[in-house]
């Protein structure tokens, strides 16, 4: 079990390598009901941005194990580029803030998703409540 009181702002809560490659996007498109299948000027493949947030986000419930009985309660994200089916990603999550308003910790993460070039394709920040 984490003890979520020990974490600090601006520690790194995960750092992972995302490969969304056309199965990936498969399951999450059939999971949210998405049928959107954006496509390029060329016609290729574009993973759907919320797919990115999605699977960059998971990684940080993955690694904090979060509990049963958690909000997600809200998210800010910019997606500054359209990324192709096939694309590698790295994510990383950095905790902003840790607080604690009545019964419910409150988590506040910070998220970077970067191509292999290095190029920065979708920042943001989610909030995560728990119960104390």
């Amino acid at each position: 079990m984490i003890d979520y009181s020990k974490l600090n702002s601006g520690q790194r809560l995960s750092d992972e390598p995302l490969m969304l490659d056309a199965a990936a996007i498969s399951e999450y498109t059939a999971a949210v009901g998405d049928t959107s299948s954006p496509t390029a000027t060329d016609g290729a493949p574009l993973v759907p941005p919320m797919a990115i947030a999605a699977l960059a986000l998971s990684a940080v419930i993955n690694a904090l194990r979060i509990p049963g009985g958690t909000i997600h309660a809200g998210q800010e994200l910019d997606f500054s580029q359209a990324v192709p089916v096939g694309a590698a990603l790295h994510c990383t999550a950095t905790l902003a803030q840790n607080s604690v308003r009545r019964n419910w910790r409150f988590l506040v993460v910070n998220l970077e998703a970067a191509a292999g070039d290095g190029k920065v394709v979708m920042t943001g920040k989610s909030t995560i409540m728990l119960p104390v």
